[in-house]
């Protein structure tokens, strides 16, 4: 559920919450510029209380409540009113253009916004030190495990992707623990990819999950997970935003690994793109 629907519901909060969510639901264009302590001033509560409704509502505190209110923010006219990136049949074709720009550019802004520096140093250093990436993937999400799979190699990491999901079983019970997983879910539920990803436990191989959705069963099972934004529905792109959310992650640690082996990496391309020119 959106933070602007929990906000705009009015349920279960106190005299003193509700009168922080007016403030910021009226003055949206404020809020990422206001610290706790500015919150509370302008209320005229206290800066407990703005954290204490930060927890009410499932985040860890002010800090991501600021970032997830502002990114929710940004996609409509007024947190009161209606989305304005909704595709519907009113839309004419020059509108969709607009709006499909709009949802992907918005959806890579928020994945950066929240992306921890410090997780992408963890998985920077289990793929370097990995004897070869393996991908998991199901349905739309095998699109971008077969892309990133196709830089990886580039990188000069051997990497292997299964279409077929009984492929994609034999490859994480023979994988060894040298190897690396990756696992692409956009909910972190999928039934099949848990079963997975508790395999590859057994076999003690790393695994890094790519999701929409922080915690989910997945998380649990993965040693890393590095959150990309999908939280629209159906009509704002959800799936699509998704791929391209994660498209976005996985060019960030292509780039990452260029950067890190820049000589190899280019000398490696270089020769490729003389062979494929003849």
């Amino acid at each position: 559920m959106k933070l602007l629907d929990i906000l705009k519901a009015k349920e279960n909060f106190s005299p003193t919450e509700q009168v922080i969510i007016d403030y910021v639901m009226e003055h949206y264009q404020e809020v990422a510029s206001l610290s706790a302590r500015d919150l509370a001033e302008k209320t005229y509560t206290s800066s407990a209380a703005v954290v204490r409704l930060s927890q009410k509502i499932g985040l860890k505190g002010y800090a991501e409540f600021k970032i997830k209110f502002t990114s929710e923010a940004m996609r409509v006219s007024s947190p009161a009113g209606f989305y304005e990136n909704s595709i519907t049949n009113k839309d004419s074709i020059l509108s969709i253009l607009d709006k499909v720009a709009r949802i992907e550019i918005e959806a890579i802004q928020e994945t950066k916004n929240e992306i921890n520096v410090g997780q992408i140093i963890k998985a920077i250093h289990l793929i370097d030190q990995a004897e070869h990436i393996d991908f998991y993937a199901m349905d739309n999400n095998l699109r971008i495990a077969k892309i990133a799979c196709y830089c990886f190699l580039h990188a000069g990491k051997l990497s292997t992707v299964n279409s077929a999901v009984n492929a994609q079983y034999v490859q994480a019970l023979a994988s060894p623990r040298s190897h690396v997983a990756f696992i692409i879910s956009r909910t972190g539920e999928n039934k099949k990819l848990i079963e997975i990803a508790e395999i590859l436990k057994t076999r003690k191989v790393k695994i890094i999950l790519v999701t929409a959705v922080k915690p989910s069963s997945l998380t649990k099972l993965c040693d890393e997970t590095l959150w990309v934004s999908s939280e629209r529905e159906f009509n704002e792109l959800g799936t699509m935003v998704f791929l391209s959310a994660a498209k976005y992650m996985f060019d960030v640690l292509f780039s990452v690994l260029f950067a890190k082996h820049y000589e190899s990496t280019l000398s490696r391309n270089e020769f490729f793109e003389k062979i494929f020119r003849v």
